[in-house]
């Protein structure tokens, strides 16, 4: 499953509601069903995205379908059963698994058979279902717990396969989603980007060995993890050069660990401004998925929603000849095979450090 942190932008007649602004309230006439509530413009809501059918690329709420079938089941107070089984955000949604992903599958289930038949909830005219254009998608987690990246790139790591990774963290502040600019911080410095596999925590981790390791991976999404190198290098501050404001982007959907049998076995890809940079496999990655999240595991307790930056394949700007740093205008892109690709704009103009 392919989930989303997405908001409404705009009204049933294309006007854009201003924030808040509540539309969209469905009664009988659209239903056969007592009134829901109205939707709210500019509220995060979880989604999944259709994969298939006349309406492919379009985007479940979840909690709002799960609340429908529940109705169709006369299940007494629907919507508050719903929120209960299935919440709308996707922390809160993480630290109920496994129980809120088979809800998950559930409410997405009975939209796709309510789309093929022609006596279903018109889930359409509920809001349940709402075209791509129609929603800005956010990060799948919008403000994780703590960001744990891994030291080096592949193949070329020395030692690959060898000692123990060297971690470091960002801070949860510079995440933003896959129609978030990249702003330029104002202090200056040479920004750098490195398309990774980022790994999202489903169940908590303690200490656990790299054969259970997966079993606490909820799901995968890409990364752009972004860097000062002018902080890094001359300045020595790796924290704050790390983790300036939209330096974490993530997305565009978190997918679920069950289609991604094998996080070793995918392509990663990045561009700048369409000219190609980075291309690896995770199968070169010095330190595979699992033992990361079991070497970070003994060093504190990964919780559901922490996100886990894996490291990046040769190509980022500073090792380039001459060195390709980030700049007003850029379209930065990630690739991950079976994950989706991960698209920012930069704006600003950084100055040297």
């Amino acid at each position: 499953m392919h989930l989303v942190t997405f908001e409404r932008r705009a009204s049933d007649d294309g006007r854009r509601p201003a924030e808040g602004e509540r539309v969209g309230a469905m009664g009988d006439a659209a239903l056969g069903l007592e009134s829901l509530d109205s939707l709210t413009v500019g509220a995060r809501r979880l989604g999944a995205v259709l994969g298939e059918g006349s309406h492919a690329g379009d985007v479940v709420d979840l909690n709002r379908a799960l609340a429908i079938k529940l109705a169709c089941d006369d299940v007494g107070a629907p919507e508050a059963e719903a929120d209960s089984l299935l919440p709308t955000d996707a922390r809160v949604f993480l630290r109920r698994l496994p129980g809120s992903l088979d809800s998950a599958r559930a409410a997405l289930d009975f939209v796709q058979d309510a789309l093929e038949r022609y006596d279903a909830p018109d889930v359409l005219r509920a809001g349940v279902v709402e075209a791509r254009a129609r929603v800005r998608l956010c990060a799948p987690v919008p403000r994780p717990g703590k960001i744990v990246g891994v030291v080096g790139h592949y193949p070329a790591a020395g030692g690959a396969g060898g000692g123990e990774p060297v971690l470091f963290l960002k801070a949860p502040s510079a995440v933003i989603g896959p129609e978030d600019e990249i702003r330029l911080p104002e202090a200056g410095g040479q920004v750098d980007f490195e398309g990774e596999l980022a790994v999202v925590i489903g169940l908590p981790a303690r200490r656990v060995g790299e054969g259970a390791a997966l079993s606490h991976v909820a799901g995968y999404c890409a990364a752009n993890d972004l860097s000062v190198r002018g902080y890094r290098q001359a300045g020595g501050q790796h924290f704050i050069g790390s983790s300036c404001d939209g330096f974490a982007p993530l997305g565009p959907a978190l997918v679920t660990a069950d289609e991604i049998p094998d996080p070793q076995a995918l392509a990663i890809r990045s561009a700048v401004s369409g000219e190609p940079m980075q291309s690896g496999r995770t199968k070169e990655m010095p330190f595979p998925v699992a033992r990361i999240v079991a070497f970070a595991s003994r060093l504190m307790t990964l919780e559901p929603g922490d996100v886990l930056l894996c490291g990046a394949p040769a190509g980022a700007g500073e090792s380039r000849v001459p060195p390709r740093y980030l700049r007003d205008g850029d379209l930065v892109e990630v690739e991950v095979e079976g994950v989706g690709r991960l698209r920012n704009y930069v704006r600003g103009s950084a100055t040297g450090w």
